[in-house]
């Protein structure tokens, strides 16, 4: 999308079951409430998930994971390492991860994000999200007070 810069763009790797442990790690230093090892091999084992990565010397610093139903995805995470974010890697993801939903005939993708994650309400606006609504008092892990979810979606083109 016009307005966002990109860093050297990074090669996308699609994220494997046997990813799953490096995946958990990186959920871990990015989130209050990560998920574990064997919850992220059980979805990249889904057929209907799409998990998109980006490594750097060896290690994966971001990834991305959406699940489709019906023609529309909903995107369960996104997770960059805190040493390298504001770097693009994340607008990276989601512009590869958007294409290549178009590709498979999704139609309309969804997502919800924290209301005070402002760094990822951002992104989310800068792709073409919009805002539907909320889910009052969603998040609490790692809160002393419960946080509203902000629930975002956006059509997707399909391509030929």
């Amino acid at each position: 999308p016009a307005g966002i810069t990109h860093m050297t763009e990074s090669p996308i790797i699609v994220l494997r079951p046997d990813d799953a442990g490096r995946a958990a790690m990186l959920h871990m230093r990015s989130f209050d409430d990560p998920w574990s090892a064997a919850s992220i091999r059980g979805l990249l084992m889904d057929p209907a998930i799409l998990s998109l990565g980006i490594e750097q010397d060896s290690c994966l610093v971001a990834f991305i994971m959406g699940q489709t139903v019906a023609g529309e995805t909903d995107i369960v995470t996104i997770s960059t390492d805190p040493e390298v974010r504001r770097q693009g890697h994340a607008s990276h993801l989601l512009r590869v991860f958007l294409d290549r939903l178009g590709d498979r005939g999704v139609s309309r993708v969804t997502l919800d994000v924290a209301e005070d994650n402002a760094a990822g309400r951002a992104l989310y606006e800068a792709h073409g999200f919009s805002r539907d609504g909320v889910r009052p008092r969603y998040y609490t892990s790692g809160r002393d007070i419960p946080v509203d979810a902000i629930l975002m979606s956006r059509p997707l083109v399909l391509n030929s």
